[in-house]
């Protein structure tokens, strides 16, 4: 409690003068104090007696701290946050290109990279074979037989490796083509995709299973000129033919003169390496062009050289 002594306040005309409070402890109550006379109640009776309740000094809590004194901390998640903006997600880009083509484009460039690999063994096979020929009356260096020794085992190989290569892409390029001929009829291919793969890229099978493939998808394209990609079909099949039988003979040839150890006879089996090596090689490129024309273009009309108008 706060006792506001009148007398300090101002006389009667209530002319302004200095306050001063004198604390009182807010224990003490009018009763506590013995009575000084009227000066006393009326003191207490007064409009300038104002009660104040405080907390006492042990019940005051203690102020609390609104934030750390060091500096603030960065913060780290343990996951990507999701509040915030949301970018909008990317929009699917639909794919136009035609995987036929795509795998056409695949085809051609993989027999034409296997003319490459077979033109380069059929030139170190023709270097060794040449070596082999002046061996017979003039002795030749040792780095020079081993150096061609090292290229026609390695040319070999490369032209093994390219060649297996291009037959799985022949194989999967003829079971995208037959899928695509079925489903203009509203059909499946009738035959599973192994015996496919089987027919067109196990050599010497696919002397007969490859022209069987072919010859049942023209059957289902109704866009293609029957007689004439017969025409082709057959052309096609026959250079085939003679290519894999030049390709049998090398090997024949080839292994009977690594076994019996003539000079002789490993240069004719040389000659046929370096024979069948270029005409796969050239056979490899036609049949790229061949394959693109037959299935790939659309075929026009044939227009005959010379016309024959009748005169009245």
């Amino acid at each position: 409690m706060r006792v506001v002594d009148g007398e300090l306040v101002g006389g009667p005309a209530g002319s302004p003068a200095p306050q001063h409070e004198t604390p009182v402890p807010a224990s003490a109550s009018p009763s506590s104090h013995p009575s000084s006379g009227p000066r006393s109640s009326r003191l207490y009776r007064s409009r300038h007696v104002r009660w104040v309740a405080r907390r006492p000094p042990e019940a005051i809590p203690a102020r609390r701290r609104t934030g750390p004194s060091g500096p603030r901390p960065i913060p780290r998640y343990v996951y990507v946050p999701r509040w915030g903006l949301r970018d909008a997600p990317p929009e699917a880009t639909v794919d136009s290109r035609d995987p036929f083509e795509e795998l056409t484009a695949t085809l051609l460039s993989a027999l034409r990279l296997l003319t490459a690999a077979l033109g380069f063994a059929a030139v170190v096979h023709l270097l060794r074979y040449v070596l082999a020929v002046v061996n017979r009356s003039v002795p030749v260096a040792g780095w020079t037989d081993r150096a061609t020794a090292f290229l026609v085992i390695f040319g070999g190989l490369v032209a093994f490796g390219v060649f297996v290569y291009a037959s799985v892409v022949f194989a999967r390029w003829i079971i995208v083509l037959r899928a695509d001929a079925y489903r203009r009829h509203h059909l499946r291919d009738p035959r599973p995709r192994w015996q496919i793969a089987v027919l067109a890229a196990v050599p010497l099978v696919n002397v007969a299973g490859a022209a069987i493939l072919l010859h049942e998808v023209a059957r289902m394209r109704d866009d293609l000129d029957a007689e004439r990609t017969r025409s082709r079909l057959t052309k096609l099949w026959v250079a085939w033919t003679v290519v894999n039988v030049l390709a049998l003979v090398a090997v024949v040839t080839r292994t009977v003169a690594a076994v019996s150890g003539s000079i002789q006879t490993s240069a004719n089996g040389l000659a046929a390496v370096v024979i069948s090596s270029a005409v796969s090689g050239v056979f490899a490129w036609w049949l790229g062009k061949r394959l693109l024309t037959v299935f790939g273009a659309p075929q026009d009309e044939p227009v005959p050289a010379r016309r024959w108008v009748a005169v009245a």
